[in-house]
């Protein structure tokens, strides 16, 4: 793969790298090396928020889906492969799926787990996943709901996936005690949680204990199942999440759980620095294949660091600058222990707070071709307005140093400018 030559508006004197790299694995709990800190959840927000649906009911595709896609949300559904209600088809959880709700396993035919033999659970458990990664594509089934909240055989459970969901009504500590039976609030008519205030009071409840709140819904308005719940009272609690972002991180139950066994198993370690870079190490023992979900980081920003830019594996991460307790911090998702890390040629910037803005400091403005895992020491002493040539160049941003025009393109307050080139040219 090439590379395109292009020609910086902006010279650069010094550039830093901070990668990302993957070294053998380590064993047991990790370790986190001062400075860095792992978010208890994803953007080190107080809560995890989880809604997960049991029963492939009609309206749960047909209301629940759209409306938790609108919002930019992401569900559970826990599918019953051989006995559907309505009119229920692989075809909708395809979708469902395309939108990045999980497809999950509520067994073969719903039967009460403890009443069977470990030969007939296990044909349950395997067959309902078998059949779900038949026909949904992009997703693997990792994750179980008991049918009637009643656990079966923790051994054949643990063959087949990587946590269960029952209902004790609890809150989910940030490490649970059993992920093969993991809490959760039954929503409706005939459960604990029924309306707005309900569903908002629990979430509040895991911020304040930085907990995982996961909530169980059946019916949706007509539909002819269990404990019905109003769509009013469903899109409610998502707009008090979607009002609410910086407090609650809202995911799937298998993400969840990827996020929980990472952030506990990885370990990160700086091993380089110099005034101008840092190299880290964030590694650990899980299975890439299951486990390969981003965790949050962050670090003190150095000083006389201006701007920093992230990179792994050939793509940009999100980055941004947050301040607390008076200190700033560069925040960035990373999946660790990923391979063939190499530095950064050219990355976006994000800066510290200006005047104005909101807590995660100015807006950031991409590029779209760094390599490696790479955080970057900017030196921009002076910088005019942020072009874009779209016909050569698509989506890359780059400087007139002297802030000379270009015709028909956008001239941006420097405040926001947050990108710069550098001239390269290199081959893969």
């Amino acid at each position: 793969m090439k590379i395109p030559f292009v020609n910086s508006f902006l010279s650069l004197p010094a550039m830093i790298f901070l990668a990302l790299l993957s070294t053998a694995a380590v064993g047991g709990a990790g370790s986190v090396a001062a400075p860095y800190e792992i978010g208890t959840w994803e953007g080190f927000r107080p809560a995890a928020i989880t809604y997960t649906f049991d029963d492939n009911l009609p309206n749960q595709y047909t209301i629940a889906v759209p409306m938790f896609h609108v919002a930019g949300f992401k569900m559970t559904l826990f599918t019953v492969v051989n006995s559907w209600v309505g009119t229920f088809t692989w075809s909708q959880a395809q979708t469902a799926a395309s939108y990045g709700d999980e497809i999950a396993s509520h067994t073969v035919t719903h039967p009460v787990l403890s009443g069977l033999s470990p030969a007939q659970q296990t044909n349950e458990l395997a067959n309902s996943q078998a059949a779900i990664n038949a026909n949904v594509t992009n997703q693997s089934c990792v994750t179980l709901a008991y049918p009637n909240c009643v656990e079966g055989s923790e051994a054949v459970t643990a063959a087949y996936y990587i946590a269960a969901r029952g209902c004790s009504g609890q809150l989910v500590p940030s490490t649970p005690a059993n992920f093969l039976n993991i809490s959760s609030f039954v929503c409706g008519s005939l459960g604990s949680i029924q309306t707005p205030a309900q569903f908002n009071s629990q979430a509040d409840s895991a911020a304040t204990s930085k907990a995982w709140c996961v909530y169980l819904i059946h019916a949706l308005e007509g539909d002819n199942g269990y404990s019905p719940l109003p769509s009013t009272t469903l899109q409610a609690s998502v707009n008090y999440m979607s009002t609410n972002q910086n407090k609650f991180w809202v995911e799937t139950f298998g993400n969840v759980v990827r996020y929980i066994q990472e952030r506990n198993a990885s370990s990160v370690a700086e091993t380089a620095t110099s005034n101008n870079s840092i190299t880290i190490q964030v590694t650990n023992n899980l299975n890439n294949l299951i486990y390969d979900y981003p965790i949050t980081l962050r670090r003190p920003v150095p000083a006389n660091w201006p701007a920093v830019a992230v990179s792994q594996n050939n793509q940009r991460v999100t980055a941004k600058l947050v301040t607390v307790n008076s200190t700033n911090y560069v925040m960035f998702d990373v999946v660790p222990q990923r391979r063939e890390y190499r530095p950064l040629e050219d990355g976006s910037a994000v800066w510290p707070q200006q005047s104005g803005a909101d807590d995660s400091g100015q807006p950031e403005l991409s590029s779209e071709w760094a390599d490696g895992c790479d955080l970057h020491r900017l030196f921009l002493d002076r910088f005019g307005e942020l072009v874009a040539d779209s016909k050569q160049h698509v989506g890359r941003h780059f400087y007139r140093r002297d802030g000379g025009h270009f015709p028909s393109l956008p001239i941006l307050p420097s405040a926001v400018v947050a990108i710069a080139l550098q001239r390269f040219k290199s081959e893969k």
